[in-house]
């Protein structure tokens, strides 16, 4: 088996934390996919291995990809590789992208699995860390991905943030727990070079992550979570038994992979060193 993994550099607007290639020149996407299925026919014989069991779109926003433009990519992964009969199809998206078209839409095109990026329900974190959606929103496109039917569902939160208490931290852990949802992703908040954050950092506009408030936030993630029934299997993944994520666990067990799209390697990486 094999899997590939998928880059799609497209943001509405630039989160402050964010140090990941991304445009947010939305004009260049047709362009982009061109070149992502132009990187596949170059580079499909690096495996040698012809079937997937995985396949991950990431960011990015690949939620900012209309379905003609996701089509053409997975058509051209299906030209050089068999996709197995329940392959796991990961999608990245955002809340603020979410609507019951779109959604039908993906589940045509056999995505089964999505991972949401929430980060928060508070409007006050949402802000400060540039995001493009909502806590409303965030609640609203859990409950329409639920309606749509899809059950294989990751989240990711962020803690350690200046604009987070312990008790709004504790509220968002709590929400997840009590939605049901299968799968979390949980991050400490970190200042990059090359980041908005970054540069307040270095004006003094912005103090350094309070490590005692981030370790607290995360030690009572680990606790809610699992008297909650998840088990903690990477470094910052945490599941429901069954909802491991197929795709980075065969990072970290030697299973073959093709990273496509600009950075796809360097994100890899970042991903499976949970940062």
């Amino acid at each position: 088996m094999a899997g590939i993994y998928v880059h799609i550099p497209f943001c509405k607007q630039a989160c402050y934390y964010c140090n990941f290639h991304f445009s947010t020149q939305l004009n260049n996407r047709e362009a982009m996919v061109a070149a992502i299925c132009k990187d596949i026919d170059l580079r499909h014989n690096y495996l040698t291995e012809r079937k997937l069991n995985t396949l991950y779109f990431g960011g990015g926003t690949p939620s900012l990809l209309n379905r003609s433009m996701l089509a053409s990519i997975i058509d051209r992964i299906h030209d050089h590789f068999e996709v197995e009969e329940g392959a796991e199809l990961t999608f990245e998206c955002n809340p603020d992208d979410i609507t019951p078209d779109y959604l039908t839409e993906l589940r045509s095109l056999r995505i089964n699995r999505l991972s949401l990026g929430i980060q928060s329900f508070f409007d006050a974190d949402l802000q400060f860390m540039h995001r493009a959606h909502s806590g409303t929103e965030a609640l609203k496109s859990l409950e329409l991905i639920k309606q749509a039917g899809f059950d294989n569902i990751s989240l990711d939160l962020i803690y350690g943030s200046p604009t987070t208490t312990d008790k709004m931290w504790q509220y968002n852990v709590q929400s997840l727990i009590d939605a049901g949802v299968p799968h979390i992703s949980a991050y400490c908040l970190t200042i990059e070079d090359n980041t908005v954050f970054g540069r307040w950092h270095k004006q003094k506009r912005m103090e350094a992550i309070d490590d005692e408030k981030a370790s607290r936030q995360f030690y009572y993630l680990l606790d809610a979570l699992e008297n909650a029934g998840y088990h903690a299997y990477e470094i910052s993944n945490f599941a429901m038994p069954g909802f491991e994520a197929v795709h980075n666990s065969n990072y970290w067990s030697g299973v073959p992979y093709l990273g496509v799209g600009p950075s796809s390697i360097l994100i890899m990486k970042r991903n499976v060193n949970g940062v």
